[in-house]
């Protein structure tokens, strides 16, 4: 198999050995092999936008203390830089240059705050429920599991940028709560066997695909020991051809997971036992949340992300006044533990809970979309009220986590209903807080100010199903019908303007249904019903006021 450019790159010297040339380095002229080496060190640099520098800051478990997040705030305001919470529970300094950038990354680091192996083809942060150790469902506290798994790679040369691509672990002992974590390269979902807490294990998530039961559990006391099995058989076995086929999810594709465990079991030293009954229950997200001391956790919602430095002052400051510890989510949010009382003198931003949003096109030049500000185009008052998940993403990357929602959202731009204007792709269908299944495109393009008409119709026919959640609902309706015929029959909710809801039947009988109104547009021979559907879209969607 050839190698792949990045493959041959790292052959050729050692991303660990690079840091000697970090200070040599021109950073108004990088090239992309200097670029790829960065990511290593945590400074994130593309062609597309030169002179703008990100740092990501790895923080484990998202458990921060007053005294980094103090120090971080300090030098954000010092370099005029925006903070923001990532969707793995760190932090990223946006803003900086190619004059202050590596003395920003110099400050972090003689704080012990590291960027190291935050990008590229590491072993990214790794993540669990900001509740974990303190909630009343704790069974088993995560962290000093999730140190003694950074401890195996953190600033190791054999580690460092040697993974055939990025690897993302997630660790959950805590038996309900309102993020999810089957997306993941590498998961340990908590269980029990027998009499024994401990967790099963699920293998090759990514974006675009949920992770697989490996049928594996494993003993808190083996966790690093089989995460470190788990990376030494994919460093050794991955796949290291194309750049786009070489996640786990496509060794494990390519070889199947029975294969992958049994080259597992190479560097596994203790025998493997068959998975335990998996106890991960969801719950939907709330402000505050009871703690097994008495007092309470409290979920400050940031701006998907977003937090001024104003605010971030103010937040510290409470927290050092109340004596608190803060920890982030994976939902981007921040979390005050420690409470005494239900009372914080911090407003709730509508809809922060239920969205997960890229960096979008203010802090990413990959975007398409301004995702933290367009977010406004949604239906937030409904999205909050039913507890429905949005991800989304600023382009297929996604970093918004679209397949791993409810109502998944891809921005980008067409000329499809007349001028080019912003516009989105929709998928339906994931089944994420469980093993289960990534969600499905179902419309390709939708412009972007009918996309709320659109998934409000979603959220009444969900309403209408009488299910528990949208998850729910997905896997008994939803998931029942093929792509095809869903984006014909949201668009005929909106072209008849009736009120038309799924049901639990057969696509020959809503169709039927639908052929009974006077104004649908059916055709006895329609492959796929694309003849309905342009009918409708084009009737719906053209000559619509068009925005930049």
């Amino acid at each position: 198999m050839k190698l792949n450019k990045i493959e041959r790159l790292k052959k050729r010297f050692s991303p660990y050995a690079y840091r000697e040339r970090i200070h040599e380095l021109d950073l108004y002229n990088l090239s992309e092999d200097d670029r790829f080496y960065l990511k290593n060190y945590g400074i994130y640099n593309i062609k597309l936008n030169e002179e703008q520098f990100m740092l990501r800051i790895r923080i484990a478990a998202g458990r921060i203390t007053l005294k980094q997040l103090q120090l971080i705030i300090e030098i954000a305001k010092r370099y005029d830089l925006e903070l923001l919470i990532t969707a793995r529970a760190q932090l990223e300094l946006h803003g900086l240059s190619s004059s202050n950038v590596i003395k920003v990354w110099e400050l972090l680091a003689q704080e012990k705050m590291l960027t190291l192996q935050t990008l590229t083809d590491n072993f990214r942060n790794i993540v669990t429920d900001p509740y974990d150790g303190v909630d009343i469902e704790s069974k088993i506290e995560t962290y000093d599991l999730i140190e003694q798994m950074q401890n195996i790679f953190l600033n190791k040369s054999e580690w460092m940028g040697t993974l055939p691509r990025k690897f993302n672990t997630a660790i959950c002992g805590t038996l309900s709560n309102s993020v999810h974590f089957f997306g993941n390269d590498l998961f340990f979902a908590l269980a029990k066997k027998g009499e024994d807490w401990g967790f099963n294990l699920y293998l090759g998530g990514k974006n675009s695909a949920v992770a697989q039961d490996a049928d594996i559990f494993i003993l808190p006391q083996n966790v690093s020991l089989m995460f470190e099995s788990v990376a030494k058989a994919y460093r050794v076995y991955g796949l290291r051809g194309s750049r786009s086929k070489t996640r786990l999810f496509h060794l494990l594709d390519s070889i199947g997971i029975e294969a992958f465990v049994k080259k597992i079991s190479q560097f596994y030293p203790e025998k493997i036992e068959s998975k335990g009954q998996l106890t991960l229950d969801k719950n939907a997200p709330s402000p505050y949340r009871v703690l097994k001391d008495g007092s309470y956790g409290y979920c400050y919602q940031s701006r998907f992300g977003v937090i001024d430095l104003e605010t971030w002052e103010r937040l510290l400051s409470f927290a050092v006044d109340k004596k608190l510890q803060i920890c982030f989510g994976v939902d981007q949010n921040l979390y005050f533990l420690g409470l005494k009382e239900k009372s914080v003198p911090f407003n709730s931003l509508l809809g922060a809970s239920n969205v997960t949003a890229c960096a979008g096109s203010h802090y990413c030049a990959l975007s398409l979309w301004d995702i933290k500000s367009e977010t406004s185009y949604l239906p937030l008052k409904k999205i909050e009220k039913y507890n429905i998940h949005i991800g989304f993403s600023g382009c297929l990357k996604g970093c918004g986590r679209h397949y791993h929602c409810d109502i998944g959202l891809v921005g980008l731009r067409t000329n499809t209903y007349g001028k080019t204007q912003k516009a989105a792709r929709v998928y339906l269908g994931g089944v994420y807080s469980r093993p289960g299944v990534a969600a499905r495109l179902i419309f390709p393009v939708v412009p972007l100010q009918h996309l709320a008409a659109l998934i409000e119709k979603m959220i009444e026919s969900y309403i209408k199903s009488d299910m528990e959640d949208f998850e729910s609902f997905s896997e008994t309706y939803l998931n029942k019908f093929s792509t095809e015929f869903l984006m014909m029959w949201f668009l005929a909710s909106l072209y008849l303007k009736e009120e038309i809801y799924l049901q639990p039947c057969s696509e020959e009988k809503l169709y039927h249904q639908l052929e009974q109104y006077p104004d649908f547009p059916s055709f006895k021979e329609d492959d796929k019903y694309m003849q309905s559907i342009n009918i409708m879209k084009h009737a719906l969607w053209d000559d619509t006021i068009h925005t930049s």
